[in-house]
């Protein structure tokens, strides 16, 4: 059996979709009784492939005659056959990032996180929105199979895409042992000070977008600032999405320039330092396809408040403090309330390592190869 993996989401910056990817091919290629291939869209080879995609032992199958923009853009009206474009005849053919092309031979498998392009339309860049409301349509139509990441994901495409339940299987995003591992106060100062972070700090990891409900961190934060007598900043870690520019104008607004932090784009090697570092992870949401920071701050030891919607009570289990993801004063009370209660804060970290302990790549990556067993000898 052969199978061919879309690569794509992981060059550059990987975002949640990218970190999935990568580590479940990671893992895949264990499996020696499967042949993959990589395929990646490199326009006259102008992109540089990152060092950890070169280090992947599987067969880096490189398109250059497109950039992957371009051929989206073309392939509802150019009947090109992306097999042509990378020269494949796999049997299987596996994306993480939502939409699969219209022609195509093989079984195609997709991955959908999330629904926010119909759920929350207004906290998406426009442009991505109308492509994810075109190119959807026909990749459901063409896809064989579908991946999602959560049981709440699974519910809404099931309900507002149509999809026969039997099509589609959840497998859960792991955690990484990078945020397992006990820092020592050395390598966490060092790190802070890369990214000029002085004392103690509540933190917020993800892109600044909508969708991450951010400005609800800011009114709990300001509100928590008039009684915190130990000058505790706030971290808003991530590089910059869309729909950006009310955060800071909020943070303008309260007066609280010199107290919250941003840090733009982290790199992957500084993350679990970050969150060792904070006081606690604040994560409000207001819709996750899964919320991959949430059990990686579990699995760091520190205290999670987050949101009671979408998968995010699923993820999190009894181990976090769950709001409504607008009521910055309950969320303001839950900081007041963990870091005055050392008691709340030991249990809190006690049953995040337990939940985050819930989620293995390992175990995500013997399921989807058994996804592909299935599809080849067509028992599903």
């Amino acid at each position: 059996m052969k199978v061919s993996i879309e690569l794509k989401p992981c060059l550059k910056n990987k975002s949640g979709i990218g970190v999935y990817a990568y580590e479940l091919t990671k893992r895949l290629q264990k499996f020696k009784d499967i042949e993959f291939e990589g395929c990646i869209f490199n326009f006259l080879n102008k992109d540089s492939i990152p060092n950890d995609i070169e280090k992947l032992h599987i067969n880096k199958n490189i398109c250059r005659l497109f950039q992957y923009g371009v051929y989206r853009r073309i392939w509802s009206y150019i009947p090109i056959k992306y097999n042509f474009l990378f020269r494949s005849n796999s049997d299987i053919y596996q994306f993480f990032n939502f939409v699969v092309p219209p022609n195509i031979s093989g079984t195609v498998i997709t991955t959908i996180h999330d629904l926010t392009y119909k759920l929350y339309p207004n906290t998406m860049d426009a442009s991505n929105k109308k492509r994810l409301e075109k190119d959807m349509k026909s990749t459901i139509k063409r896809a064989d199979y579908i991946i999602t990441i959560s049981e709440s994901s699974k519910r809404d495409i099931i309900k507002y895409l149509h999809v026969d339940e039997n099509k589609i299987q959840v497998i859960y995003p792991g955690v990484d042992e990078v945020y397992k591992k006990v820092l020592n106060s050395d390598e966490i100062i060092a790190v802070k000070n890369k990214y000029n972070i002085h004392g103690k700090y509540l933190l917020y990891l993800g892109t600044l977008e909508p969708r991450k409900n951010i400005e609800t961190i800011i009114r709990a934060y300001s509100c928590f600032k008039k009684s915190d007598k130990e000058n505790i900043k706030l971290v808003l870690a991530g590089k910059k999405g869309w729909l950006y520019d009310n955060i800071f104008k909020l943070v303008k607004e309260f007066d609280i320039e010199d107290s919250v932090i941003f840090t733009d784009y982290i790199d992957d090697s500084d993350k679990a330092t970050l969150y060792q570092g904070a006081e606690m992870f604040l994560f409000p949401s207001l819709y996750e396809g899964f919320g991959m920071p949430v059990i990686e701050a579990m699995a760091s030891r520190i205290p999670v408040i987050t949101s009671n919607s979408s998968s995010l009570p699923e993820v999190s289990g009894e181990a976090a403090i769950i709001t409504d993801p607008l009521d910055y004063k309950k969320i303001s009370e839950s900081i007041e309330l963990i870091l005055n209660d050392n008691g709340l804060r030991e249990k809190m970290v006690n049953e995040g390592i337990k939940q985050a302990n819930k989620f293995s790549w390992d175990l995500s990556a013997e399921k989807l190869k058994n996804i592909y067993y299935d599809l080849y000898y067509d028992k599903i």
